[in-house]
């Protein structure tokens, strides 16, 4: 009687969106098989703590790196909706960070790029993580002026540090949605459910309230529609493992 081999590599991704975790879900599955590696995707919704929960949950079937995966907030003027971001590090703006940087593993990013080059748009480059969703484009462009930070998210940081105490590596790739000139109106954060997934009757209500905010709803819908076909292409060019091994 054989038994099955263990597995060499465990990849635990994590995204705060339902449709992010889709879009992962289905670049690993098209892709050829990772022979005894492992990839596994957990979305628990947006925010600190649910990236965090994500993380604990992914480490506690095995995971031995953590990827940061999805789409952010633009804050460098120079780059379009649907650059992808590599992280060279995030900046923990939470309030367990004060603001320092939480680097990431510079092999796993090279041989991202290395990947991903002529095949998307593709920058390497500092994220900005923080607990409230930054959506003025004022604020967006400060963190980059004062920062350095090229996009901007909600759960790199909790990530990365649950990856730093249990000495894994971590990695984050990044589209970016708005740009850095964009304000988000208030009705698109209405539809931010909880669980990651889109709250359609909570964007209704909104607009119903604030009628002005559907230009740029209108606007973010084509943003979105350029980042989520620049994520999906950079997760099928680099899955099933997204470059960790």
């Amino acid at each position: 009687m054989t038994t099955a081999s263990p597995p060499r590599f465990h990849l635990g991704i994590v995204t705060g969106l339902d449709f992010e975790a889709d879009i992962a879900r289905a670049a690993i599955a098209a892709a050829p098989a990772a022979g005894t590696d492992l990839v596994t995707v957990a979305c628990h919704g947006p925010g600190q703590d649910r990236g965090l929960s994500a993380a604990r949950s992914l480490l506690d079937i095995g995971a031995s790196a953590l990827l940061s995966f999805g789409v952010a907030g633009g804050c460098n003027p120079a780059l379009p909706s649907g650059t992808v971001v590599l992280c060279t590090g995030v900046r923990d703006l939470t309030g367990a960070g004060s603001g320092e940087i939480l680097y990431t593993n510079r092999e796993w990013l090279r041989r991202l790029k290395s990947r991903l080059l002529g095949d998307v748009l593709v920058e390497d480059a500092m994220i900005a993580s923080v607990t409230v969703p930054a959506t003025g484009a004022a604020d967006k462009r400060v963190l980059h002026s004062d920062l350095n930070a090229a996009v901007v998210d909600m759960e790199s940081a909790a990530i990365a540090r649950t990856a730093i105490d249990a000495a894994v590596p971590f990695m984050a790739l990044r589209a970016l949605l708005d740009d850095a000139q964009t304000t988000l109106p208030p009705a698109a954060l209405a539809g931010l459910g909880a669980d990651g997934k889109p709250d359609l009757a909570a964007i209704a209500r909104a607009i119903v309230k604030r009628p002005q905010d559907i230009p740029g709803l209108i606007r973010l819908g084509s943003a979105s529609a350029k980042a989520k076909r620049a994520l999906t292409r950079a997760a099928i060019t680099t899955g099933p493992m997204f470059g960790a091994v």
